[in-house]
């Protein structure tokens, strides 16, 4: 008996030592998930401050990207502007250079233009030549055989009338714009090849024509649109291509396009082809064509040279 008391009392020492181990257990498993539930309920409490900073970080990012992208464009555009304006003061520079230079497709050629057309390409020993006279320039003609027919008047009074005429190619080589002082080509395409009064590196041509209100229709049908212009070897067949525009009727009586001679090529002949109207069915009229660039010393020049010397 006294055995089984000793062995029941070790026995309920033992179960309250378990006890004992298994609260503080259970307690220190509380206090840990009680200082776990504060860390959470503690980022919980910041995580709407790490939202907003986040948003704000990517906010500043578009931004950024936005600044830098707008950034961009304006360097562009910039860019573009500054190339634009450089590319205006040049032509405006190369036309100004253009219009300082004769006008060799004119056909009547006066003593003293021919002096000063001649005096740039004179050598020292030659200037006095020039001075004196220009017997080797001569006036633009036309190339008849590469140029286009002239338009034909079918009317039956026409046909009959002795003072109605139709103005020849050679029109185009005057100086005067009026009314009906043109040469009408026929149909809506056509060329005329010009025999230059001297050997050039063309630089730019212009054409003229009257405005549509000087017309009894009110419009410039008869004027050309797309142009092209070619300069010609005396003698071959070749054919440079130098400059395709549009006539705008619109834009004025007389324009001036400038010429892309990238080789620096000199030309006698220069071919002017029309390959469309403002459409008038049956003719295309031409005012007056002209034809700017520098004289290049040719062989009659080389001659005279070399006998003066």
């Amino acid at each position: 008996m006294a055995l089984w008391m000793a062995f029941s009392v070790q026995a309920l020492a033992s179960a309250g030592q378990l006890c004992r181990t298994w609260c503080d257990k259970a307690t220190g498993t509380a206090g840990k998930l009680a200082a776990a539930a504060a860390g959470h309920k503690k980022m919980l409490c910041r995580l709407p401050f790490l939202v907003l900073l986040v948003t704000l970080a990517m906010v500043n990012v578009c931004v950024f990207k936005t600044c830098w992208a707008a950034r961009r464009i304006w360097e562009d555009s910039t860019a573009q502007e500054i190339e634009r304006l450089q590319q205006a003061a040049s032509e405006l520079r190369a036309q100004l250079d253009c219009y300082q230079t004769p006008d060799w497709a004119l056909q009547s050629f006066g003593e003293d233009t021919g002096r000063q057309a001649l005096l740039p390409c004179a050598s020292p020993r030659l200037r006095p030549l020039a001075l004196i006279s220009s017997p080797i320039i001569t006036g633009a003609t036309i190339d008849t055989r590469r140029t286009s027919p002239i338009y034909e008047l079918r009317s039956w009074f026409s046909r009959h009338c002795f003072w109605c005429s139709v103005n020849p190619p050679d029109t185009i080589l005057q100086p005067g714009v009026s009314l009906g002082e043109c040469w009408p080509m026929e149909g809506q395409q056509g060329q005329v090849v010009i025999r230059l009064r001297a050997k050039i590196r063309p630089s730019c041509v212009t054409l003229e024509h009257i405005t549509p209100e000087m017309t009894p229709s009110g419009t410039a049908s008869s004027a050309p649109r797309d142009v092209a212009v070619f300069g010609l070897d005396a003698d071959s067949e070749e054919e440079v291509p130098l400059v395709s525009f549009t006539f705008d009727v619109g834009e004025g009586p007389t324009q001036t396009f400038l010429l892309k001679n990238n080789h620096s090529r000199a030309f006698r002949y220069i071919k002017v082809l029309v390959k469309s109207n403002w459409g008038h069915p049956r003719y295309t009229c031409l005012y007056r064509v002209q034809v700017h660039g520098k004289v290049v010393k040719t062989e009659d020049h080389r001659t005279a040279e070399s006998l003066n010397g």
